[in-house]
């Protein structure tokens, strides 16, 4: 069974992204899945997320995400499903998700 076959939009996973370069998240951290469920429904051996922090900045590009801080969506990425760690088994539900994706598309002047 795929990684992402029970992979929700929302779900907040454990991704070790190795070691990182100047700007980028490192290490193992918790991430959220930005891909849409469809795309997710058909296994793909890559997903889009966006890593969190507990240094919270007070940027604009920052969305609490209660327990894992904040979810930095200036900082989206596409990472193998090999790089998951594990799931944590939480959700950051609809509106935490749509606030994520709007400031992804206000990133890529969509």
């Amino acid at each position: 069974m795929s990684r992402t076959s029970q992979m929700r939009a929302g779900d907040v996973v454990r991704v070790d992204v190795g070691a990182p370069a100047r700007g980028e998240p490192g290490f193992v951290r918790p991430a959220i899945v930005v891909t849409s469920d469809d795309v997710l429904e058909l296994r793909q051996h890559a997903i889009a997320v966006v890593p969190c922090t507990t240094a919270k900045r007070g940027w604009l590009s920052e969305v609490d995400v209660a327990e894992f801080g904040v979810a930095q969506a200036h900082l989206p990425t596409t990472i193998s499903v090999d790089r998951i760690v594990e799931p944590t088994g939480a959700n950051v539900g609809p509106v935490a998700l749509q606030q994520i994706r709007e400031l992804i598309a206000d990133l890529l002047g969509l």
